[in-house]
């Protein structure tokens, strides 16, 4: 008979057997469990969509249809059987061009982690339905948003091919060119945006500021400053700030430009008109110009520019809102626009495809990438452009 020893710690039971690292076994079986818990939880449509590859599981044979007609490789069983993806799916399968159903596949096909997927079908409905500015501007969104900049940008073209005139579209692709580092091709498109805004008071800073990021990665600082002065002149009050004129002094001290920048001060009489004509000077030849702070840019006819000697490639051609409509004009530089005592080297230009866009007797538009440059002021008799202090 075994007896009890009062003494025995371990009230009669067996000595534990449990060696020192026990603890340490237990906490790292513990780790495992909820790294394998979360990793099923985040990639369990994956893994097991996998694991339908290995065992060769077929697609539901009703869906294949769809994802023909879409352009995409079939969803794992998992995924493609799950409220509310199989809703969107049948609704597709039975009604191959439904909007509303298509919107909503590619929005949750997003949501499951398929991006690129729901680019494709978005692409897909537009070429193969209807075509959709909608279903491009979205796909090329998220293409951009992957860094697929390629494909991305040739749905953009296709998007402005359809509807020009949209400056939102432009910026867009103006985005993904500047992402890609094509710098002159997304300022193009940034012009483009400006160009196309009737009130560039409703324009956000983005758009100055890629133009401006744009210009200093293609090492032209003096360029860079302009669109950020333009920025300024907009609305002085809100968009003056420490930071964007320490910017401009970085810029203006890296360009060694502050001499050739902007000069001159000078005064002029307004006659008493809403509209002002002066006498500008571009390249030493001297037109009837309109002095428009609405402008973004400097802006002249063909004829005028052919007379300045205003170099014109076209590969540089950009869009415009006129009064006849949507034009097109392609973006240059003046080495020189003067008018009176003031003057300023290197501004940008527009040079419009149509001699009419301003009518027979104006040669041009004296806009913000001149005017930006200084300080102006408009009074009942007079306005004055002073340089900067």
């Amino acid at each position: 008979m075994l007896i009890a020893d009062p003494e025995d710690r371990n009230a009669g039971r067996l000595p534990s057997r449990k060696g020192p690292f026990a603890p340490i076994f237990r906490t790292v079986l513990i780790c495992i469990a909820l790294c394998a818990g979360i990793a099923s939880y985040i990639y369990g449509d994956r893994i097991i969509g996998y694991a339908e590859k290995v065992v060769a599981a077929k697609p539901d044979p009703a869906l294949l249809a769809v994802y023909k007609q879409y352009d995409i490789d079939p969803l794992p069983n998992v995924v493609a059987g799950r409220n509310p993806m199989s809703t969107y799916l049948d609704m597709l399968r039975r009604e191959p061009c439904d909007w509303n159903a298509l919107y909503q596949f590619g929005t949750e096909l997003q949501a499951q982690g398929y991006r690129h997927e729901a680019a494709i079908v978005l692409v897909a409905f537009s070429n193969k339905c209807t075509p959709s500015n909608v279903a491009l501007q979205s796909a090329a969104s998220i293409l951009l948003n992957l860094s697929e900049f390629d494909q991305a940008l040739k749905v953009a073209n296709d998007l402005i091919t359809m509807t020009p005139g949209v400056p939102d579209y432009h910026f867009l692709r103006a985005q993904i060119r500047q992402r890609a580092k094509k710098y002159r091709d997304a300022i193009g498109d940034y012009y483009s945006v400006i160009g196309l805004t009737e009130n560039v008071a409703n324009l956000n800073s983005l758009t100055y500021e890629g133009i401006s990021d744009s210009y200093r990665a293609l090492g032209d600082y003096c360029a860079a400053i302009t669109p950020l002065e333009s920025w300024i002149s907009i609305n002085p009050d809100r968009n003056d700030t420490p930071v964007v004129r320490g910017i401009i002094k970085n810029y203006a001290a890296q360009g060694k430009c502050t001499s050739t920048y902007a000069t001159g001060s000078d005064r002029f009489p307004t006659q008493g008109k809403n509209v002002i004509v002066a006498k500008v000077s571009i390249n030493g030849v001297s037109g009837n110009f309109i002095v428009d702070t609405g402008a973004g840019f400097v802006s002249v006819t063909k004829a005028f520019a052919s007379r300045a000697n205003l170099q014109v490639d076209s590969a540089n051609d950009i869009l415009l809102q006129t009064a006849n409509g949507v034009s097109q004009g392609t973006r240059t530089s003046a080495a020189l626009v003067k008018i009176g005592r003031v003057e300023a080297n290197d501004v940008a230009t527009v040079v419009f495809n149509d001699d009419m866009a301003l009518g027979g007797a104006i040669d041009g538009l004296l806009g913000r990438s001149f005017l930006s440059r200084f300080d102006v002021t408009f009074g009942a008799h007079e306005w004055r452009i002073e340089t900067k202090e």
